[in-house]
This record gives C-alpha cells, structure tokens and sequence, in this order.
C-alpha cells in the first residue's frame, strides 16, 4: 500500500497538480483558497464532517430502496414531500455518531479477518473458490472499488462488535412468548370479493372535456427547465473497439476458467401452495392416478402463476425445497413441503443436464470478456491522461480530437435526465451526474463524475427556461390522466357502496354482479397460515380488525374488501419456543437495546447541520 502511495505521489499528474496549489497560494493566499470550503460541508459533529457528496450518495441509497419497495421510480419532488432528504440526513449523523464512539472504545478489526471473510464468502465464489471476477463485477454494480468496500466491511465489523458487546445476554420471558403465540395463533374467518380493475370502465373524455382538464390543470404538464451540454463519456463498451484480442489469449483463458463455463443442472419447476397439509396430501396421492392437468383443474390452480421457471439449484432459496425438486424424477409430484413459504408440493416438469462447453461454444463470450477487461485498464489509463489535458487548459472539443474519442449532444434533458420526448437518456442516468450539471452556470469547470461504469466530462451549452407544454403536445397524456382520474373515481364509488353495504349487513349481489364477482368465503386462518393469494398488508390488517369491521385492499390489479366474520381464540396451549422462534426474539431484543444506545449517546453530541448549503442542493432543482 504505501509503496502504491510513493509511486502515486511521484507521477506527472500530481507534479502539476501541487504546481497549480503552489501559483494558487502565491496569487490569493493561503486564506482565500480555503476560506470557502464549508460550502461542501453538510454536517459537523465535533472534528469529523458529512460531505454533501456523501448527503448525496445517502439520499440517491434511500431513494433506491424506497423506490424498490413501492414498486415505482420516485421523482424529486416525491421524495422532499415524503422526507427523504431528511431521513437521509438522520442515517448520516447516526452512523458518524456511532463511528466516533467506536474510535473512542477503540474497537479494532484485522485487516485480514475481514479479508478472509470476504474471500470466504459464497456470493463471491464459483464452484467453491474465490472468482475474483464476480468480486469486482458485484462491487462494480454497488458501487465500490476494492479499497472502499474494505473500509465498509471494516465499519461494519466494528459496528457488529459493539452490536455484540452491548447486548450480549438477554431472557426472554415466558409471558412475552404466551402474548406472541396468541398473537400468531388467533385465527379469523372473513368473507370477501375480489373484483379485476379491468372490469372497471369509464367513459373515454370528449375533445371539449380534454380541453377543459388542460386548462383546469395546466400547471401540470409544465415542463421544467432544461439544459443542452456536450459531454465526453467513456467506458469500457465504448472503447472495446479499440481492442484486439488473439485466438492464443482466448484459448488461454478458456483453459484457465473451465470451470466457470460449466452450465450446471437446470430444471423446469412447479410449486403447488396449500392451506393444509391434508389438502396437500390429497393433492400428492391423487396426482399418481390423473395427469398434471386434470388434477390442477379440480383444485382450481393456476400453473402459470405457480411456474417457478427453469433454474438451477442454487436459484432456490429453501434449501429443504431444493434438495427435493432436484432429487424428484420427472413429470411426477413431490411430497408435501413444510417449507419456509408454507405447504407445497413441488411437480418437475422437465430436467436440463448438465454441460460442459467446448471452446468453440464460448468463443465469442471470451473474447467480448477479454476485449472488456482490457478496455476496462484502457479507461483507467485514458481517464489520467485526458484530466491531465483538461488541467492544462485544454477545451472538450480539443480534448476529445486529441484522443479520438466522440463528443455526445444532449438537447432539452431536465433534472430527472428525461428528453423533450419525457424519454431516459440512458448514458446520463445518474443522479450524482444531473445534480452537478444543474448546479452549474454557463462557462463554469465541471468536474469529472464518474458514474456506474463510465467516466463523464460536460460542457454547458445553454439553459432553458420552464414552459408550458401545448395541448397538442400533451393530448395523449391528458387523455391518459382523464381516464385515470375517472377509474379512481369509480373504484372509490364502489367501494364505499360495499363499504356502506357490508357494515349495514345488507346485501351486494346486485353490485358485484356488474364485474363478474361474488362474495367468497375463507377457512379459518392466522398469522402462521396466512391466505397467499392476499397481499401481506391485506393479511395484516385483517388480522389486526375487530369482529364486524370492513377492510379495503388494494393491488395493481384488483380491488380486496373483506368483513371478519368469526375470530376464533388460540387453542395451541403448547408454546411454540424452537431454535428459530427463540433466535428471532432474542435478535429484536438485541436491536432495541442496541436503539437504546444509539438514542442516548447521540444527546451527547453537538451536531451542527450547515442547512444554507443543503438547501441550496435541494433548492436548485426546479421542482
């Protein structure tokens, strides 16, 4: 490492960077150079501080995980209303708060305990050994380099180690589990209709009405303000052209990493889910005297929704599920399962040996490896030189004729990195890349961003301005909104009809019967035997209601309203304490106490928010 360090420090790059700071201090002043670098500062808590950068970067996680979690992209303006930035925020001061504590207990961790850690984990192996390969490609799509993703796993052992000192003793009572195993075992029964959204038709909107909507909400296809810039990008796909790659190289590496072109078995897999473990078992000795088909019709089963696709034995997450399916003959029905989603059988479709390629098979595959490895050291070296070139006053347009390399327009992309057509330009889908364009004026340095897989350099052409988008230009989306608008309406109309009707204990047939639906009855069930074909929050609010009460769900495609009609107490006297049950207590306990500890420490520290400049970050976004 340190011999890295001397040789970093003696290259020409760095020789006129210090030149540059030297003429700087000359000029302005040692005073004037610093004096303003608070304004990258986004917290400060005692002598260490949170970077906007690193505000960003939390912000950009949070964004990702909750857009994961609700199914949906979600814009800027989403995100300030549902306080993103400052759950961001908080994130930060915790983990630097918790940080510093760790550097006062002076908690240490070996660099090679983790580096065996690391080595010794299975997403990074294939075939049982390290492939150092599927190491950078999975830090490459987190976003690390080996050095950063180091010091996370270093923060994190640290982290677990206090986790571990702080609690590691706690009793769970008996009576905690006696509240739990009524909790899970109280069971209810409910009616319920299901009705398909797409029964559900509106009118489609006159010429007029469209016109009408538009000028009532105009605002809302106002089209924020735009920039145009040129930018040089570079990655390893845009530079694999450049790159020859030998018949010797690729045999060399085929006969390097056979191993990892074996195509392991696959099969073509089916899980039936029950209710019961009779159901189940009638389902499996039944199935030795129909067909697949015949059997599936009588249960009522969809085998499209309960395809588990052709994988491989790994892809299966039950590892008791897995050992199963893949010592079961084909065309035939497994055993009940137990497993972690509930009851199943499994049924194997189809079974795909395994193979072992010849060269000429993955012939093209190793050479596009080859030709990206290299261009991927192409990059590293080209990104150095081109900087240097930039340091020394070059302009884009010089810089990209000087290395032969293409200059990219873009023309009308706002903030979220969407084109006049409200299309993704996918090369500049980044939202580190999009801030740092907006917060820039005409003629200023932009710094180079490096993004995913690609080194970015931008030139500001020109801003422009927020403008109403015209109606010819927007029908097709107010047509959209018109109609969607009008199905919200209706879908609210109907449910309050229900709603109204089922509380009252009068009756819906005549409702349900415009969308081909029906009041439906469910056997008893809990906690532990959920009903799969609901949603988990439809299931979790049933479970929570009282005797009578009416609960609305709703998914992409269906409307759910359900009525308890029965709540049957626990019967299970005999507490279910096992090695899971207890392991899983025991780890909330550990988490609260460990909340505990981060809530009390973090009233010892001064924290101080430098909020002009985040707002300014937050504000100079057009929303």
């Amino acid at each position: 490492m340190l011999d890295t360090l001397r040789k970093s420090v003696t290259g020409p790059f760095v020789k006129i960077l210090i030149g540059v700071l030297i003429l700087s201090f000359a000029v302005w002043g040692i005073q004037d150079i610093f004096g303003n670098y608070k304004k990258t500062v986004a917290i400060e808590i005692d002598d260490y501080e949170i970077t906007i950068d690193e505000l960003v970067t939390e912000y950009n996680n949070q964004i990702s995980t909750i857009s994961s979690q609700l199914d949906k992209k979600i814009s800027l303006a989403e995100s300030l209303t549902l306080g993103i930035d400052e759950l961001a925020l908080e994130n930060l001061i915790r983990k630097l708060v918790l940080q510093i504590e760790i550097n006062k207990l002076k908690i240490g961790i070996p660099d090679n305990f983790v580096a065996e850690k690391i080595v010794n984990d299975e997403m990074f192996q294939s075939n049982g050994a390290f492939n150092k390969a599927r190491y950078d490609q999975l830090l490459s799509y987190a976003g690390f380099n080996e050095q950063s993703f180091l010091i996370s796993e270093i923060n994190s052992n640290k982290q677990n180690q206090l986790f571990n000192i702080l609690a590691n003793k706690t009793y769970i009572p008996k009576t905690l589990h006696e509240i739990i195993n009524n909790y899970n075992n109280t069971m209810r029964k409910i009616e319920y209709t299901r009705i398909p959204k797409s029964k559900i038709t509106v009118q489609t909107p006159s010429e007029k009405e469209m016109l009408e909507f538009y000028d009532k909400f105009k605002k809302g296809y106002r089209k924020s303000e735009t920039r145009d810039f040129d930018a040089i990008i570079i990655n390893p796909n845009s530079l694999k052209d450049r790159i020859t790659v030998t018949p010797v190289q690729i045999e060399n590496y085929f006969d390097e990493n056979k191993d990892t072109f074996v195509i392991e078995e696959n099969r073509d897999l089916y899980q039936y889910f029950f209710d019961n473990l009779a159901m189940a078992n009638q389902f499996y000795e039944e199935s030795k005297e129909k067909s697949i088909e015949q059997i599936l019709t009588e249960y009522k089963i969809s085998k499209a929704e309960s395809h588990l696709g052709i994988i491989s034995k790994d892809l299966i997450l039950d590892d008791e599920v897995a050992e199963i399916a893949f010592n079961q003959p084909p065309n035939t029905v497994s055993k009940p399962i137990d497993g972690m989603l509930g009851i199943s059988v499994i049924y194997v479709d189809n079974i795909f040996e395994a193979t072992s390629p010849l060269l000429k098979d993955v012939y093209n595959t190793i050479s596009q490896e080859i030709a990206y490895q290299e261009a991927t050291s192409l990059m590293d070296n080209l990104y150095f030189e081109i900087e240097e070139e930039f340091l020394n006053g070059r302009k884009l347009f010089d810089v990209a004729r000087a290395f032969d390399l293409n200059i990219n327009n873009f023309k009308q992309i706002d903030i979220n990195g969407l084109n006049e057509s409200e299309n993704e330009v996918d090369l500049i889908k980044d939202t580190v890349l999009l801030k740092k364009l907006f917060n820039t004026n005409i003629g200023d340095y932009i710094e180079v961003i490096e993004t995913d897989d690609s080194f970015v350099w931008m030139q500001l052409i020109s801003i422009n301005e927020p403008y109403t988008k015209t109606f010819k230009n927007v029908r097709k989306l107010v047509t959209s909104d018109m109609i969607g608008k009008r199905k919200n309406e209706k879908e609210s109309e109907i449910i309050n009809q229900l709603k109204d009707n089922l509380e009252a204990d009068l009756d819906v047939i005549d409702i349900l019967s415009d969308y081909d639906a029906s009041m439906e009855l469910t056997a008893p069930f809990s906690r532990n035997t959920p009903i799969k074909e609901f949603t988990e929050d439809f299931n979790d609010r049933i479970l929570s209601s009282d005797l009578g009460e009416v609960i609305i769900g709703k998914s992409t495609k269906d409307i759910l309203i359900g009525k308890v009609i029965e709540i049957i107490p626990n019967e299970k006297k005999v507490l279910e304490r096992d090695a899971k049950f207890n392991s899983d207590i025991d780890l909330q306990y550990k988490n609260d106490l460990f909340e505990q500890f981060l809530v009390s420490i973090e009233k010892d520290y001064q924290v101080k928010v430098y909020q002009e400049n985040i707002d300014r970050l937050f504000n100079n976004q057009n929303l």
